[in-house]
């Protein structure tokens, strides 16, 4: 099953130009077979500046897109993309997590890096870069990262495969792949091949940390060339293949 892991519904992402109907539609329409939902979790969309009720609000969008979802055949699993404000808003991306955890903890925004990894740990999370070099970001601190990302959202300069890989292999990281859609552009086509069995986000965060190897596949930017990328962190590998 190919999983696009960074997806947006404009449900809660307002930047997002799509409701969850056409978003795991589009999915499907490439040859996508599921979606994590990685909503923003920003404050600066908290309705009436209140963090618990833009909590209960969030998770209601993933049960809703995961109706949606259903309703097609397209699975969808529960993630975040949490922006975090005391790090220049930067991008994190959550796996492993479930609605009670982001009802319980509703000033994940506020946290450090450090602290957000530590919480995840804690409930069998793990925490991945998003998109890293979009807009001048850099690669963070690998104590504090489970991934990375290659990210193919067309309206980025490139994936940074390349540099996204050899930071995964040096540091022993899990490697991601997410379109980071928001109806914005064409559909990419990209994902992790993870098994058929794999129906909820915990289960999901449990393959990435020990499956070895891994097969993405991945579509450069603003490019129709695709390819399949074999990575191994046992044997600190990754291999790209044109489709």
């Amino acid at each position: 099953m190919l999983i696009d892991l960074h997806a947006h519904t404009s449900g809660i992402s307002t930047c997002c130009r799509a409701p969850a109907p056409e978003i795991v539609a589009a999915a499907k329409k490439v040859g996508i077979d599921g979606i994590v939902l990685t909503n923003h979790y920003d404050r600066s969309l908290f309705r009436n500046g209140e963090a618990e009720s833009f909590a209960r609000a969030y998770t209601e969008e993933f049960r809703y897109t995961k109706q949606c979802g259903e309703a097609i055949g397209c699975t969808v699993l529960y993630g975040m993309e949490i922006t975090m404000a005391r790090h220049g808003n930067l991008h994190m991306l959550l796996y492993g997590v479930d609605e009670d955890f982001t009802l319980a903890h509703p000033t994940l925004y506020d946290l450090t890096l450090e602290e957000l990894y530590r919480l995840a740990h804690e409930q069998g999370g793990i925490v991945v870069q998003a998109h890293p070099f979009r807009g001048g970001n850099r690669l963070q601190d690998p104590s504090v990262l489970d991934g990375v990302e290659i990210n193919c959202h067309p309206g980025y300069l490139a994936s940074f495969y390349r540099e996204v890989s050899d930071f995964a292999v040096e540091n022993g990281l899990i490697l991601t792949c997410g379109g980071d859609y928001h109806a914005d552009s064409y559909r990419a086509f990209c994902g992790v091949e993870i098994p058929d069995t794999i129906r909820d986000g915990k289960a999901l965060a449990a393959y990435l940390r020990t499956a070895d190897p891994i097969q993405i596949r991945m579509q450069e930017p603003q490019t129709p060339n695709r390819y399949t990328v074999t990575y191994s962190r046992r044997d600190a590998a990754c291999r790209q293949q044109s489709i």
